[in-house]
């Protein structure tokens, strides 16, 4: 299976003059059995592994507490061969340092650095312009209908 996108026109301000310019855009599978849940991942690794299923899924439904748990005292949580997540903070805009107390600083996201063994895995990826090839079968279609 390859990976899907799409060409997008965006406008490239950084020269004297606009330029418009085109670019691939991810176009994600998503849906109703288009993506993948944790069950299939814990069978995927039960078929790799000599891991039952049941053990898989027991890791997965711990680790997002446990992760918590480091990531609130402020600390990473590096997962080799996958990455590293992190808590990125934020508050309102003040005027003086003084008034950026703790009371006002949330988490506003957890972020996930890819380890580059998976980029580098996931970058073997095949590509495919779901809409090019899309459109180039419409044309088809047109062409037979006005014979």
């Amino acid at each position: 299976m390859s990976i899907n996108y799409a060409v997008r026109k965006k406008i490239d301000k950084t020269g004297e003059e606009d330029k418009v310019l085109y670019y691939a855009v991810n176009r994600a599978l998503q849906g109703k059995g288009k993506g993948i849940t944790g069950q299939q991942l814990a069978q995927t690794i039960t078929n790799q592994s000599s891991l039952m299923k049941g053990d898989v899924l027991s890791v997965f439904s711990q680790l997002p507490d446990v992760m918590a748990h480091y990531l609130k005292q402020g600390r990473t949580v590096t997962i080799e061969g996958l990455g590293t997540f992190y808590p990125s903070v934020t508050s309102e805009g003040y005027e003086t340092p003084e008034e950026c107390t703790a009371d006002k600083v949330w988490v506003n996201r957890v972020c996930f650095r890819s380890d580059a063994s998976l980029i580098s895995n996931i970058r073997k990826a095949k590509f495919f312009n779901l809409e090019f090839t899309v459109a180039r079968s419409e044309k088809k279609k047109s062409r037979k209908t006005k014979e």
